[in-house]
């Protein structure tokens, strides 16, 4: 898991955003190598039985699904920051491997808030200086609703 940076000595306002992660690393590999397990087990038997085809689609369904595996534990370490502090206002994004930090002047920072609908999922939108960044993916749209108030009640303060 990757930590957090540190915050800043004087925040006003703090919100985190993680994707859920139901299951621990260790017990996420123990279920994979358990399905990984029955499913060779299963296609050994019926290659023994005679339909031997079966046993190189069991080896193509394990690697998928341990791709598929790979993939939810590498993203088990994104997360979001949205941090404001005086008059700045920092995004700080670790997604995939990166680090990404944006700072924008709470004075002249815009929030948008789009509550998305059929196919499209909740966003929350920074701008300042023509720059857009979005923030907030892994919440919940009461907690966007939420965070979105509190950034316009903050940025109306100066």
């Amino acid at each position: 898991m990757n930590p957090l940076p540190p915050l800043p000595s004087a925040v006003d306002y703090c919100v985190v955003a993680r994707a859920p992660d139901s299951l621990p690393r260790r017990q996420r590999w123990s279920l994979f190598v358990v399905m990984a397990a029955v499913s060779l087990v299963m296609a050994v038997a019926f290659a023994i039985a005679g339909a031997w085809p079966v046993l190189p689609y069991s080896v193509l369904e394990i690697a998928l699904l341990g791709l598929a595996f790979m993939v939810v534990e590498r993203r088990s370490h994104d997360w979001e920051r949205l941090t404001v502090a005086g008059d700045a206002v920092v995004i700080e994004r670790h997604h995939g491997g990166r680090h990404d930090r944006r700072e924008f002047n709470r004075c002249w920072m815009r929030v948008e808030f789009d509550p998305g609908g059929f196919g499209r999922p909740a966003r929350i939108t920074l701008h300042s200086a023509g720059v857009a960044v979005d923030f907030g993916r892994a919440l919940p749209v009461a907690e966007m609703r939420s965070t979105v108030g509190e950034l316009r009640r903050l940025a109306g303060l100066r």
